[in-house]
Protein backbone atom coordinates (compact mmCIF):
# COMPACT_ATOMS: atom_id res chain seq x y z
CA UNK A 1 0.00 0.00 0.00
CA UNK A 2 2.37 2.47 0.36
CA UNK A 3 4.27 1.89 -2.44
CA UNK A 4 0.38 2.51 -4.26
CA UNK A 5 0.44 5.92 -2.36
CA UNK A 6 4.15 6.63 -3.31
CA UNK A 7 3.87 6.00 -7.22
CA UNK A 8 2.06 7.74 -9.81
CA UNK A 9 3.15 4.92 -12.30
CA UNK A 10 1.35 2.27 -10.38
CA UNK A 11 -1.71 3.99 -9.46
CA UNK A 12 -2.04 5.10 -13.43
CA UNK A 13 -1.39 0.98 -14.52
CA UNK A 14 -3.75 -0.21 -12.25
CA UNK A 15 -6.61 2.32 -13.15
CA UNK A 16 -6.08 1.75 -16.95
CA UNK A 17 -5.67 -2.02 -16.22
CA UNK A 18 -8.80 -2.50 -14.32
CA UNK A 19 -10.72 -0.38 -16.66
CA UNK A 20 -9.69 -2.79 -19.62
CA UNK A 21 -11.21 -5.71 -17.51
CA UNK A 22 -14.43 -3.96 -16.79
CA UNK A 23 -14.95 -3.33 -20.19
CA UNK A 24 -14.25 -6.49 -21.30
CA UNK A 25 -15.77 -8.01 -18.86
CA UNK A 26 -19.05 -6.18 -19.47
CA UNK A 27 -18.54 -6.77 -23.31
CA UNK A 28 -18.00 -10.45 -22.83
CA UNK A 29 -20.62 -10.98 -20.99
CA UNK A 30 -23.23 -9.07 -23.22
CA UNK A 31 -21.57 -10.13 -26.42
CA UNK A 32 -21.77 -13.61 -25.08
CA UNK A 33 -25.51 -12.91 -24.39
CA UNK A 34 -26.60 -11.59 -27.73
CA UNK A 35 -24.55 -14.33 -29.49
CA UNK A 36 -26.37 -17.63 -27.27
CA UNK A 37 -29.80 -15.86 -28.17
CA UNK A 38 -28.94 -15.18 -31.52
CA UNK A 39 -27.15 -18.90 -32.70
CA UNK A 40 -30.18 -20.55 -30.56
CA UNK A 41 -32.84 -18.19 -32.46
CA UNK A 42 -30.69 -19.62 -35.63
CA UNK A 43 -30.82 -23.33 -34.52
CA UNK A 44 -34.69 -23.06 -33.69
CA UNK A 45 -35.43 -21.29 -37.41
CA UNK A 46 -33.64 -24.22 -38.84
CA UNK A 47 -34.90 -27.29 -36.63
CA UNK A 48 -38.11 -25.45 -37.26
CA UNK A 49 -38.24 -25.09 -41.50
CA UNK A 50 -36.56 -28.79 -41.19
CA UNK A 51 -39.04 -30.43 -39.03
CA UNK A 52 -41.51 -29.02 -42.18
CA UNK A 53 -39.73 -30.02 -44.53
CA UNK A 54 -39.68 -33.30 -42.56
CA UNK A 55 -43.63 -33.32 -41.90
CA UNK A 56 -44.26 -33.04 -45.78
CA UNK A 57 -42.70 -36.27 -46.64
CA UNK A 58 -45.90 -38.77 -47.63
CA UNK A 59 -47.07 -41.25 -45.24
CA UNK A 60 -44.64 -40.36 -42.47
CA UNK A 61 -45.62 -41.58 -39.89
CA UNK A 62 -46.60 -45.02 -41.61
CA UNK A 63 -44.89 -47.42 -39.38
CA UNK A 64 -44.22 -49.44 -42.63
CA UNK A 65 -42.61 -46.95 -44.65
CA UNK A 66 -38.56 -46.48 -45.49
CA UNK A 67 -36.57 -44.92 -42.74
CA UNK A 68 -33.63 -44.68 -44.77
CA UNK A 69 -34.26 -40.96 -45.71
CA UNK A 70 -35.20 -40.36 -41.96
CA UNK A 71 -31.64 -41.94 -41.13
CA UNK A 72 -29.66 -39.92 -43.82
CA UNK A 73 -31.76 -36.61 -42.32
CA UNK A 74 -30.89 -36.80 -39.26
CA UNK A 75 -26.93 -37.65 -39.82
CA UNK A 76 -27.01 -34.75 -42.03
CA UNK A 77 -28.21 -32.36 -39.38
CA UNK A 78 -26.61 -34.48 -36.61
CA UNK A 79 -29.37 -34.84 -34.63
CA UNK A 80 -32.61 -36.55 -33.34
CA UNK A 81 -36.26 -37.75 -35.43
CA UNK A 82 -38.89 -38.38 -33.83
CA UNK A 83 -41.95 -39.31 -35.72
CA UNK A 84 -45.62 -39.40 -33.09
CA UNK A 85 -48.95 -40.79 -34.00
CA UNK A 86 -52.06 -38.93 -32.34
CA UNK A 87 -52.17 -40.65 -30.02
CA UNK A 88 -48.63 -39.48 -28.87
CA UNK A 89 -46.81 -42.76 -29.28
CA UNK A 90 -43.81 -43.06 -31.10
CA UNK A 91 -43.68 -44.31 -34.81
CA UNK A 92 -39.84 -43.50 -35.44
CA UNK A 93 -37.01 -42.38 -33.55
CA UNK A 94 -33.90 -42.34 -35.28
CA UNK A 95 -30.76 -40.25 -34.64
CA UNK A 96 -28.26 -39.23 -32.12
CA UNK A 97 -27.77 -42.85 -30.55
CA UNK A 98 -31.21 -44.22 -31.16
CA UNK A 99 -33.24 -46.23 -33.81
CA UNK A 100 -35.97 -47.33 -33.26
CA UNK A 101 -38.19 -48.14 -36.21
CA UNK A 102 -41.71 -48.93 -36.65
CA UNK A 103 -42.55 -49.06 -33.07
CA UNK A 104 -45.46 -48.01 -33.18
CA UNK A 105 -47.32 -51.13 -32.50
CA UNK A 106 -45.39 -50.77 -29.05
CA UNK A 107 -47.35 -48.21 -28.10
CA UNK A 108 -44.69 -45.88 -26.27
CA UNK A 109 -45.44 -43.07 -25.66
CA UNK A 110 -43.39 -39.96 -26.17
CA UNK A 111 -44.29 -38.31 -22.75
CA UNK A 112 -41.75 -39.27 -20.00
CA UNK A 113 -39.57 -41.55 -22.48
CA UNK A 114 -35.94 -41.29 -21.85
CA UNK A 115 -36.51 -37.98 -19.52
CA UNK A 116 -37.67 -36.19 -23.08
CA UNK A 117 -39.51 -32.79 -21.73
CA UNK A 118 -42.76 -33.62 -23.16
CA UNK A 119 -45.54 -33.42 -21.11
CA UNK A 120 -49.41 -34.35 -22.50
CA UNK A 121 -50.00 -30.56 -22.60
CA UNK A 122 -47.24 -30.23 -25.30
CA UNK A 123 -49.30 -32.50 -26.85
CA UNK A 124 -52.22 -31.38 -27.08
CA UNK A 125 -51.19 -28.06 -28.20
CA UNK A 126 -49.13 -29.72 -30.79
CA UNK A 127 -52.07 -31.83 -31.89
CA UNK A 128 -54.45 -28.43 -32.36
CA UNK A 129 -51.65 -26.57 -34.85
CA UNK A 130 -49.28 -25.25 -32.93
CA UNK A 131 -45.73 -25.30 -33.08
CA UNK A 132 -43.68 -26.00 -29.88
CA UNK A 133 -39.81 -25.77 -28.81
CA UNK A 134 -37.75 -27.04 -25.66
CA UNK A 135 -34.43 -26.30 -24.44
CA UNK A 136 -32.41 -27.58 -21.71
CA UNK A 137 -30.59 -30.50 -20.50
CA UNK A 138 -31.33 -34.01 -21.91
CA UNK A 139 -30.56 -36.31 -19.21
CA UNK A 140 -30.64 -39.65 -21.31
CA UNK A 141 -27.74 -37.96 -24.19
CA UNK A 142 -25.96 -35.83 -20.71
CA UNK A 143 -26.12 -33.18 -23.26
CA UNK A 144 -27.94 -29.96 -23.70
CA UNK A 145 -30.92 -30.31 -26.28
CA UNK A 146 -33.08 -27.93 -28.52
CA UNK A 147 -36.12 -29.83 -29.59
CA UNK A 148 -38.73 -28.29 -31.49
CA UNK A 149 -41.80 -30.47 -32.55
CA UNK A 150 -44.54 -29.31 -35.48
CA UNK A 151 -47.79 -30.95 -36.31
CA UNK A 152 -48.26 -33.40 -39.70
CA UNK A 153 -51.25 -33.07 -41.22
CA UNK A 154 -53.34 -35.21 -43.56
CA UNK A 155 -56.13 -33.95 -45.72
CA UNK A 156 -56.46 -30.57 -43.43
CA UNK A 157 -56.29 -33.29 -40.33
CA UNK A 158 -53.61 -33.30 -37.67
CA UNK A 159 -52.72 -36.65 -37.80
CA UNK A 160 -49.02 -36.75 -35.43
CA UNK A 161 -46.18 -34.75 -35.19
CA UNK A 162 -42.42 -34.37 -36.15
CA UNK A 163 -39.89 -33.97 -33.40
CA UNK A 164 -36.58 -32.63 -34.24
CA UNK A 165 -33.61 -32.06 -31.96
CA UNK A 166 -30.28 -30.75 -31.78
CA UNK A 167 -27.37 -31.31 -29.44
CA UNK A 168 -26.27 -27.80 -28.66
CA UNK A 169 -22.59 -28.41 -28.03
CA UNK A 170 -21.66 -26.74 -31.22
CA UNK A 171 -23.52 -23.57 -30.20
CA UNK A 172 -21.61 -23.67 -26.84
CA UNK A 173 -18.47 -24.66 -28.26
CA UNK A 174 -18.84 -21.32 -30.72
CA UNK A 175 -19.03 -19.32 -27.38
CA UNK A 176 -16.87 -20.73 -25.50
CA UNK A 177 -14.46 -19.87 -28.32
CA UNK A 178 -15.32 -16.16 -28.14
CA UNK A 179 -14.73 -16.65 -24.70
CA UNK A 180 -11.45 -17.51 -25.31
CA UNK A 181 -11.13 -14.81 -27.45
CA UNK A 182 -12.41 -12.18 -25.34
CA UNK A 183 -9.90 -13.77 -22.74
CA UNK A 184 -7.25 -13.35 -24.68
CA UNK A 185 -8.05 -10.07 -26.27
CA UNK A 186 -7.98 -8.94 -22.44
CA UNK A 187 -4.64 -10.20 -22.00
CA UNK A 188 -3.45 -8.08 -25.40
CA UNK A 189 -5.52 -5.08 -23.02
CA UNK A 190 -3.62 -5.43 -19.72
CA UNK A 191 -0.26 -5.72 -22.13
CA UNK A 192 -1.25 -2.47 -24.08
CA UNK A 193 -2.30 -0.67 -20.07
CA UNK A 194 0.72 -1.42 -19.24
CA UNK A 195 2.66 0.09 -22.29
CA UNK A 196 -0.15 3.00 -22.46
CA UNK A 197 0.21 3.12 -18.18
CA UNK A 198 4.11 3.40 -18.34
CA UNK A 199 4.73 5.97 -21.23
CA UNK A 200 1.53 8.58 -19.86
CA UNK A 201 2.54 8.33 -16.11
CA UNK A 202 6.82 9.43 -17.63
CA UNK A 203 4.63 12.00 -19.58
CA UNK A 204 2.89 12.69 -16.12
CA UNK A 205 5.56 12.47 -13.36
CA UNK A 206 8.60 13.64 -15.19
CA UNK A 207 7.49 17.22 -15.33
CA UNK A 208 6.14 17.01 -11.59
CA UNK A 209 8.99 15.53 -10.94
CA UNK A 210 11.10 18.32 -11.67
CA UNK A 211 8.48 20.52 -10.18
CA UNK A 212 9.29 18.92 -7.29
CA UNK A 213 12.81 19.62 -7.13
CA UNK A 214 12.31 23.36 -7.81
CA UNK A 215 10.00 23.56 -4.52
CA UNK A 216 12.68 21.92 -2.56
CA UNK A 217 15.00 24.39 -4.36
CA UNK A 218 12.99 26.99 -3.21
CA UNK A 219 12.25 25.46 0.56
CA UNK A 220 15.96 25.70 0.31
CA UNK A 221 16.38 29.53 -0.65
CA UNK A 222 17.09 28.74 -4.42
CA UNK A 223 14.54 30.75 -6.53
CA UNK A 224 16.38 30.81 -9.64
CA UNK A 225 15.51 27.16 -11.12
CA UNK A 226 12.62 27.10 -13.20
CA UNK A 227 10.72 24.09 -14.89
CA UNK A 228 10.51 23.90 -18.64
CA UNK A 229 6.91 24.08 -19.93
CA UNK A 230 6.36 21.67 -22.65
CA UNK A 231 2.06 21.82 -23.00
CA UNK A 232 -0.33 23.81 -21.98
CA UNK A 233 -2.50 21.05 -19.93
CA UNK A 234 -3.27 21.46 -16.19
CA UNK A 235 0.35 20.28 -15.60
CA UNK A 236 1.66 22.98 -18.26
CA UNK A 237 -0.28 25.60 -15.74
CA UNK A 238 0.74 24.12 -13.18
CA UNK A 239 4.74 24.61 -14.59
CA UNK A 240 3.81 27.69 -15.32
CA UNK A 241 2.22 28.93 -12.01
CA UNK A 242 5.52 27.49 -9.75
CA UNK A 243 8.16 29.66 -12.16
CA UNK A 244 5.87 32.40 -11.71
CA UNK A 245 5.70 31.51 -7.84
CA UNK A 246 9.64 31.50 -7.83
CA UNK A 247 10.29 34.53 -10.16
CA UNK A 248 7.69 36.37 -7.70
CA UNK A 249 9.66 35.12 -4.44
CA UNK A 250 13.10 35.70 -5.96
CA UNK A 251 11.27 39.71 -6.84
CA UNK A 252 10.33 40.24 -3.03
CA UNK A 253 13.43 38.38 -1.53
CA UNK A 254 15.42 40.89 -3.06
CA UNK A 255 13.37 43.68 -2.40
CA UNK A 256 13.53 42.52 1.45
CA UNK A 257 16.98 42.31 1.20
CA UNK A 258 17.21 45.85 -0.44
CA UNK A 259 14.58 47.30 2.16
CA UNK A 260 16.61 45.78 4.69
CA UNK A 261 19.94 47.49 3.76
CA UNK A 262 17.98 50.81 2.92
CA UNK A 263 17.02 50.48 6.89
CA UNK A 264 20.33 49.86 7.86
CA UNK A 265 21.77 53.05 5.90
CA UNK A 266 18.64 54.85 6.95
CA UNK A 267 19.83 54.56 10.59
CA UNK A 268 23.45 55.08 9.55
CA UNK A 269 22.68 57.82 7.48
CA UNK A 270 20.42 59.67 10.27
CA UNK A 271 22.97 58.72 12.72
CA UNK A 272 25.34 60.78 11.24
CA UNK A 273 22.93 63.75 10.22
CA UNK A 274 22.10 63.97 13.55
CA UNK A 275 25.96 63.59 15.26
CA UNK A 276 27.47 66.30 13.48
CA UNK A 277 24.90 69.57 14.65
CA UNK A 278 24.51 67.74 18.03
CA UNK A 279 28.44 67.75 18.44
CA UNK A 280 28.60 71.70 17.42
CA UNK A 281 25.42 72.29 19.76
CA UNK A 282 27.37 70.75 22.50
CA UNK A 283 30.68 72.28 21.27
CA UNK A 284 29.25 75.82 21.47
CA UNK A 285 27.13 75.47 24.44
CA UNK A 286 30.05 74.39 26.30
CA UNK A 287 32.30 76.96 24.94
CA UNK A 288 29.68 79.54 26.31
CA UNK A 289 29.30 77.66 29.44
CA UNK A 290 33.03 78.13 30.18
CA UNK A 291 32.83 81.82 29.44
CA UNK A 292 35.08 81.66 26.39
CA UNK A 293 32.95 84.18 24.49
CA UNK A 294 34.85 87.29 25.30
CA UNK A 295 32.74 89.83 24.11
CA UNK A 296 28.84 90.40 23.02
CA UNK A 297 29.63 89.98 19.70
CA UNK A 298 31.07 86.81 19.91
CA UNK A 299 28.58 85.53 22.23
CA UNK A 300 25.90 86.34 19.90
CA UNK A 301 27.76 84.26 17.28
CA UNK A 302 27.98 81.21 19.48
CA UNK A 303 24.29 81.52 19.42
CA UNK A 304 23.35 81.89 15.99
CA UNK A 305 25.27 79.06 15.27
CA UNK A 306 23.52 76.73 17.84
CA UNK A 307 20.39 78.21 16.36
CA UNK A 308 21.30 77.55 12.91
CA UNK A 309 21.80 73.96 13.86
CA UNK A 310 18.78 73.50 15.85
CA UNK A 311 16.77 74.44 12.55
CA UNK A 312 18.87 72.42 10.67
CA UNK A 313 17.64 69.19 13.04
CA UNK A 314 14.46 70.32 12.71
CA UNK A 315 14.20 70.28 9.27
CA UNK A 316 15.97 67.05 8.85
CA UNK A 317 13.28 65.47 11.37
CA UNK A 318 10.85 66.85 9.52
CA UNK A 319 12.00 65.91 6.25
CA UNK A 320 12.14 62.28 7.29
CA UNK A 321 8.67 62.55 9.18
CA UNK A 322 7.28 63.36 5.42
CA UNK A 323 9.32 60.90 3.56
CA UNK A 324 7.89 58.54 6.13
CA UNK A 325 4.06 59.52 5.32
CA UNK A 326 5.13 59.77 1.76
CA UNK A 327 6.11 56.00 1.59
CA UNK A 328 3.07 54.95 3.98
CA UNK A 329 0.60 56.61 2.43
CA UNK A 330 -0.57 58.44 4.58
CA UNK A 331 0.24 61.85 3.45
CA UNK A 332 -2.47 64.47 3.31
CA UNK A 333 -2.88 66.02 0.25
CA UNK A 334 -5.01 69.28 0.23
CA UNK A 335 -5.70 69.25 -3.56
CA UNK A 336 -7.03 72.62 -5.80
CA UNK A 337 -7.25 73.88 -8.66
CA UNK A 338 -3.90 76.17 -8.95
CA UNK A 339 -1.57 78.05 -11.59
CA UNK A 340 1.83 76.51 -11.38
CA UNK A 341 3.03 79.71 -13.36
CA UNK A 342 1.64 81.58 -9.82
CA UNK A 343 3.35 78.93 -7.72
CA UNK A 344 6.56 79.12 -9.31
CA UNK A 345 6.43 82.75 -9.56
CA UNK A 346 6.12 82.80 -5.72
CA UNK A 347 9.08 80.67 -4.86
CA UNK A 348 11.88 82.10 -7.56
CA UNK A 349 10.80 85.20 -5.60
CA UNK A 350 12.40 83.69 -2.42
CA UNK A 351 15.61 83.08 -4.25
CA UNK A 352 16.50 86.23 -5.71
CA UNK A 353 18.14 87.63 -2.65
CA UNK A 354 20.38 84.49 -1.88
CA UNK A 355 21.20 84.29 -5.86
CA UNK A 356 21.96 87.93 -5.94
CA UNK A 357 24.65 87.81 -2.81
CA UNK A 358 26.29 84.72 -5.05
CA UNK A 359 26.68 86.60 -8.17
CA UNK A 360 23.96 84.33 -9.71
CA UNK A 361 22.32 85.28 -12.71
CA UNK A 362 18.69 84.23 -12.15
CA UNK A 363 15.63 84.06 -14.50
CA UNK A 364 12.19 83.02 -14.70
CA UNK A 365 10.75 82.12 -18.48
CA UNK A 366 6.98 80.94 -19.44
CA UNK A 367 4.80 82.24 -21.82
CA UNK A 368 1.42 83.66 -20.58
CA UNK A 369 -0.99 80.92 -20.67
CA UNK A 370 -3.30 79.32 -17.81
CA UNK A 371 -1.01 76.76 -16.49
CA UNK A 372 -3.72 75.73 -14.32
CA UNK A 373 -3.33 71.89 -12.51
CA UNK A 374 -5.02 70.54 -9.69
CA UNK A 375 -2.32 69.93 -6.99
CA UNK A 376 -1.83 70.48 -3.59
CA UNK A 377 0.12 73.97 -3.61
CA UNK A 378 1.82 73.24 -0.49
CA UNK A 379 3.54 70.18 -1.76
CA UNK A 380 4.33 71.44 -4.94
CA UNK A 381 5.83 74.46 -3.60
CA UNK A 382 8.10 72.53 -1.61
CA UNK A 383 9.38 70.48 -4.60
CA UNK A 384 10.61 74.15 -6.30
CA UNK A 385 12.39 75.16 -3.48
CA UNK A 386 13.81 72.09 -3.08
CA UNK A 387 14.83 72.31 -6.98
CA UNK A 388 16.07 75.98 -6.91
CA UNK A 389 17.66 75.81 -4.00
CA UNK A 390 19.90 72.85 -4.99
CA UNK A 391 20.46 74.98 -8.47
CA UNK A 392 21.37 78.08 -6.74
CA UNK A 393 24.02 76.26 -4.09
CA UNK A 394 25.12 74.14 -6.96
CA UNK A 395 26.28 76.97 -9.39
CA UNK A 396 29.23 79.20 -8.66
CA UNK A 397 29.11 82.79 -8.79
CA UNK A 398 28.94 84.29 -12.29
CA UNK A 399 26.42 81.38 -13.34
CA UNK A 400 23.35 81.29 -14.15
CA UNK A 401 20.19 79.73 -12.67
CA UNK A 402 16.98 79.27 -14.90
CA UNK A 403 13.51 78.62 -14.27
CA UNK A 404 10.96 77.62 -17.23
CA UNK A 405 7.42 76.54 -17.06
CA UNK A 406 5.86 74.56 -20.42
CA UNK A 407 2.25 74.03 -20.98
CA UNK A 408 0.82 71.12 -23.23
CA UNK A 409 -2.37 69.59 -24.28
CA UNK A 410 -2.58 67.49 -21.50
CA UNK A 411 0.38 68.46 -18.88
CA UNK A 412 2.54 70.86 -17.51
CA UNK A 413 6.82 71.29 -17.45
CA UNK A 414 8.59 73.18 -14.85
CA UNK A 415 12.29 72.83 -15.24
CA UNK A 416 14.99 74.03 -13.53
CA UNK A 417 18.05 74.45 -14.55
CA UNK A 418 21.82 75.72 -13.31
CA UNK A 419 25.65 75.74 -14.93
CA UNK A 420 27.05 74.16 -12.14
CA UNK A 421 28.99 71.35 -12.28
CA UNK A 422 26.54 68.90 -13.32
CA UNK A 423 25.99 65.04 -12.69
CA UNK A 424 28.27 61.88 -13.60
CA UNK A 425 25.69 59.61 -15.75
CA UNK A 426 25.84 56.44 -13.13
CA UNK A 427 25.02 59.11 -10.31
CA UNK A 428 21.92 60.33 -12.02
CA UNK A 429 19.69 57.25 -10.71
CA UNK A 430 20.96 57.54 -7.38
CA UNK A 431 20.36 60.64 -6.97
CA UNK A 432 16.68 60.06 -5.79
CA UNK A 433 18.24 57.17 -2.74
CA UNK A 434 17.44 59.06 0.42
CA UNK A 435 20.43 60.88 2.28
CA UNK A 436 22.52 60.43 -1.01
CA UNK A 437 25.04 63.35 -2.10
CA UNK A 438 26.30 63.77 -4.99
CA UNK A 439 29.51 65.79 -3.56
CA UNK A 440 30.33 64.15 -0.63
CA UNK A 441 33.15 66.34 0.20
CA UNK A 442 30.37 69.52 0.34
CA UNK A 443 30.49 71.41 3.50
CA UNK A 444 27.64 71.04 5.82
CA UNK A 445 27.19 74.81 5.23
CA UNK A 446 26.44 74.35 1.93
CA UNK A 447 24.91 71.01 1.56
CA UNK A 448 21.53 69.56 2.34
CA UNK A 449 20.62 66.44 4.23
CA UNK A 450 20.48 64.41 1.12
CA UNK A 451 16.48 63.81 1.38
CA UNK A 452 15.39 66.80 -0.63
CA UNK A 453 15.35 64.89 -4.09
CA UNK A 454 13.77 61.74 -2.66
CA UNK A 455 10.71 63.57 -1.04
CA UNK A 456 10.39 66.03 -4.67
CA UNK A 457 10.51 61.99 -6.55
CA UNK A 458 7.50 60.86 -4.15
CA UNK A 459 5.32 64.28 -4.12
CA UNK A 460 5.27 64.47 -7.67
CA UNK A 461 4.47 60.74 -8.56
CA UNK A 462 1.83 60.79 -5.88
CA UNK A 463 0.10 63.31 -8.02
CA UNK A 464 0.30 61.62 -10.51
CA UNK A 465 3.80 63.04 -12.34
CA UNK A 466 6.98 62.27 -13.26
CA UNK A 467 10.55 63.96 -12.33
CA UNK A 468 13.62 63.64 -13.87
CA UNK A 469 16.86 64.94 -14.85
CA UNK A 470 19.40 65.61 -17.40
CA UNK A 471 22.95 66.50 -16.95
CA UNK A 472 26.59 66.21 -18.19
CA UNK A 473 29.66 66.66 -16.25
CA UNK A 474 30.84 69.94 -16.24
CA UNK A 475 27.69 71.73 -18.02
CA UNK A 476 25.25 71.94 -15.72
CA UNK A 477 22.09 70.08 -15.17
CA UNK A 478 18.47 70.52 -15.83
CA UNK A 479 15.36 68.71 -13.26
CA UNK A 480 12.32 69.08 -14.40
CA UNK A 481 9.21 67.44 -13.54
CA UNK A 482 5.46 66.41 -15.28
CA UNK A 483 2.03 67.25 -13.81
CA UNK A 484 -0.76 66.37 -15.58
CA UNK A 485 -3.98 69.05 -15.76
Amino acid sequence: MNILRRSVVLKLWLIMVTLVLIILYITGVLQTAKLRQLYYNQQLELLTGEAKHISTIKNINDQNMNVNLLSTLAGAFKGNIMVINKQGYIVHCIGMGMSMKNVAGEKISVVGHHDLPWKKSDLQAIMQGKTVSYRGAYHFLNSDVLTVAVPLYNEGQVTGAVMLSSPLGPIEERIGTLQRNTLYAGMIGIVLATVLSLLLSRTISRPLLKMHRAARSMAFGDYSRRVEVKSQDEIGLLANSLNTLAAELQEKITTLERLDKTRREFVANVSHELRTPLSIIQGYTEALMDGMAESEAERNKYLADIHEEILRLRRLVAEILDLRKIEAGRLEMKTREVSLAHLASQVFKQFQALAKDKQITASLDFVPGSYTVKVDPDRIKQVLINLIDNAVRVTPPGGQVKVSLKEFKDTVQVSVTDSGPGILPEEQPLIWERFYKVDKSRARTGGGTGLGLAIAKNIIEAHGGSIDVSSKPGRGSTFYFVIPK
